[in-house]
């Protein structure tokens, strides 16, 4: 079969490597070739998708200067386009020619140093990620055939993950050498990927298919059907439960439920005059309902109240004398059973918002449960899915009572009140929630992350300043100095010496030199140049923030007290270090971390014992005005026993010492949360059981 054409496309000038076999050569450039015929096709319609999206934000724009960004992106398009797909395709050429060749070895890991992280490059990369776990659950066997018949036809193991060339990884790499190029601000990146996930990677199939036919039809594993292997489900991811921790019992079905129910109600009186409502009847006159909710929210907490407005709607504008319309016994039971876990689940979320936000659910759900029986008995029926995620976005993202980001869901909950309940409009509203409660996770740890390594450069620069101290002082335990060049060795250049020991380590040529000038301020060695002494002691008491002036002053009398006034303290000399006591230490204060204490009380020992190895245990501090908020122990120092709070958004709130957090957690005032393996949802349900299980009557639905 040739399927070379001469003249489409540019020629492949790279041969395939001269150690294959010449099959091997012909297959894989037949593959380059099908490669080159098929991807040009959805590039262009990414490129298209992208053009139309930048021209719907910059319609969108609120001022000029973002119009232009995006027009600006446009033209930018026009002219690199071509480039662009050129650069992807010979990306992915590249990737078929190097399989089977060893791994590039990694270059030196760079010096690590302390920077803010960019939050729309930590968006992308997260947004990269996503896009790869996607794709590659959308792979399927096509995917796994084709790792095998490359593999095959190069003599290595199976292909897969990053070493497969036509795989998400490889188009994700080949989008992020592509993209570069093109010079896009951070957040355009981010709509030109929405556009070849959406075109481009998740379209894969037929390329897949395409090249699996053709190497099939040439002799490669023709006969090759790969088959899925058992595996268990796997579980949502939640946090590992303390060693004390008992494993949760199974939620109880939706029959169960029923059972419990009927039996602590006793017989249903039946009225033999009356008919039960049709499913259109039921969704109708429960959306009536949800719309007129707000003249009286106190009805959804009352089972028996709820049930009277919707038979009231069901009857609405008929005759005096037609046959009352009721519920049924299902929907009655449905009313009941979701009154009663909306209860449950309100109770520990004390936050208005956080009410609001399920007020606003549970009518919704209601009808789900009454269309659906089976939202009783599926674990993982969507709508109780969608609960569960809303149940999260709740308990962790309202509980500061913050209506913005309550704002942030009034699209989601708009669709879930005015659309009928189905199970494709929860999958739909699960994914977009999904994805909200990922963007607010990615920021609250980007401000986290930076909050954690501020408190952690402190305590480097902490502990270098305290060896700093020490080394200083056995110097001038040698050589002892006056009192007016000790104060100005302390209070300045012991700075200097902190700051060199942070950057640059203390085996580094610049702190032994920092060291030797030290002993030449002391008179233990000889001044030598003092013009090129003066100039370095300038040059370190700048770097700790002093100006130019009062650099070169503090550097004169460094230099004047150890040459000429060794053992003297005139009041010209004292003059400096009697500021520097003033003002404190050059370049800002620094609060000296004590070290930990050698004793602890009982649960102060075993809360240093665990945080000095895990810190982000999460707490809950009772405010003064009865409130109860949770705060993270985002940061914790073993050596100085103190710890950061942080909210829920990964915004600072305090330090606190571990004594104090111990001292609060012993008088009731902090209480630290558990970790859990199970769902507020799977609890509540739990919780719901075991309270229909009480022989105490409730407030029946009488029919």
């Amino acid at each position: 079969m040739d399927v070379e054409q001469p003249g489409r496309h540019r020629s492949i000038t790279d041969a395939p490597p001269a150690n294959w076999p010449a099959k091997t050569r012909r297959l894989i450039d037949e593959t380059r070739r099908l490669c080159r015929d098929w991807l040009p096709g959805p590039l262009r319609q990414c490129l298209a998708d992208f053009d139309r999206a930048l021209h719907e934000q910059s319609a969108r724009a609120r001022n000029h200067l973002d119009q232009q960004r995006y027009q600006a992106t446009r033209q930018r398009l026009v002219q690199d386009r071509q480039a662009f797909e050129e650069r992807f395709i010979d990306c992915i050429d590249q990737g078929l020619m190097r399989m089977g060749a060893p791994a590039a070895a990694k270059a030196p890991a760079a010096r690590l140093t302390l920077s803010l992280l960019d939050p729309l490059e930590h968006e992308m990369t997260a947004a990269l990620d996503q896009l790869v776990a996607r794709s590659a659950a959308r792979g399927g066997p096509l995917l796994v055939e084709l790792g095998y018949r490359l593999a095959v036809l190069v003599g290595i193991p199976p292909l897969e993950g990053e070493a497969m060339p036509l795989g998400p990884q490889a188009m994700v790499k080949a989008f992020r050498d592509s993209s570069t190029a093109l010079g896009l601000p951070a957040e355009h990146h981010l709509l030109l990927l929405q556009a070849v996930e959406g075109k481009l990677i998740q379209g894969l199939t037929p390329l897949h298919e395409v090249v699996n036919n053709h190497l099939a039809a040439a002799g490669i594993l023709p006969r090759l059907r790969p088959f899925p292997l058992p595996r268990t489900p796997r579980q949502p991811r939640r946090q590992r439960p303390l060693p004390a921790s008992p494993a949760p019992e199974a939620a109880p079905s939706g029959t169960d439920l029923r059972e419990l129910l009927a039996r602590q109600r006793g017989p249903r009186p039946v009225d033999a005059h009356a008919r039960f409502a049709g499913a259109e009847e039921l969704q109708a006159a429960l959306a009536t309902l949800q719309t007129s909710r707000h003249a009286d929210p106190g009805v959804l907490r009352h089972a028996q109240r709820l049930r009277e407005r919707l038979v009231d709607q069901l009857n609405a504008g008929r005759p005096i004398d037609a046959v009352p319309i009721l519920p049924g016994p299902q929907a009655d039971d449905a009313l009941v059973l979701v009154v009663r876990l909306f209860d449950i689940l309100q109770r520990p979320l004390p936050p208005a918002v956080a009410h609001a936000l399920l007020d606003r659910t549970q009518l919704p759900l209601l009808r789900a449960a009454v269309a659906d029986e089976g939202f009783f008995d599926r674990r993982e029926h969507p709508a109780r899915l969608l609960l569960d995620q809303l149940l999260a976005a709740a308990r962790d993202w309202l509980d500061e009572g913050d209506v913005g980001q309550l704002a942030a869901l009034e699209p989601l909950l708009e669709r879930l009140e005015r659309e009928q309940p189905t199970p494709n409009l929860y999958s739909e509203l699960g994914t977009e929630l999904e994805r909200l409660l990922a963007q607010w996770q990615r920021k609250a740890q980007a401000a986290e992350r930076r909050h954690v390594e501020a408190m952690q450069g402190r305590e480097r620069l902490e502990q270098a300043r305290q060896r700093a101290s020490e080394l200083l002082a056995g110097l001038i335990a040698k050589a002892p100095p006056g009192a007016a060049l000790r104060a100005l060795l302390e209070h300045a250049w012991s700075d200097v010496l902190a700051l060199t020991l942070l950057r640059h380590g203390e085996q580094s040529e610049t702190f032994a030199r920092r060291l030797v000038i030290t002993d030449q301020l002391l008179g233990r060695l000889p001044p030598g140049n003092l013009g090129t002494l003066q100039a370095e002691v300038e040059a370190g008491l700048q770097q700790i923030g002093m100006h130019g002036e009062e650099a070169t002053h503090v550097a004169q009398r460094l230099i004047g007290a150890g040459a000429v006034l060794h053992d003297a303290d005139e009041p010209g000399v004292t003059d400096p270090a009697m500021r520097l006591r003033q003002r404190g230490a050059p370049g800002g204060p620094i609060e000296t971390a004590s070290a930990a204490p050698a004793v602890f009380p009982a649960e102060a020992l075993r809360l240093h014992q665990r945080l000095g190895q895990h810190a982000g245990a999460w707490f809950e501090f009772t405010e003064s005005d009865g409130r109860r908020v949770r705060r993270k122990l985002a940061w914790y120092s073993a050596r100085a026993a103190r710890g950061l709070l942080v909210t829920r958004q990964g915004q600072r709130i305090e330090e606190i010492g571990l004594a104090e957090l111990a001292q609060a957690i012993a008088t009731g005032k902090v209480r630290e949360i558990p970790a859990v393996n199970e769902s507020d949802l799977d609890r509540a349900w739990r919780t719901l059981a075991d309270s229909l299980r009480q022989p105490v009557p409730i407030p029946g639905v009488r029919s």
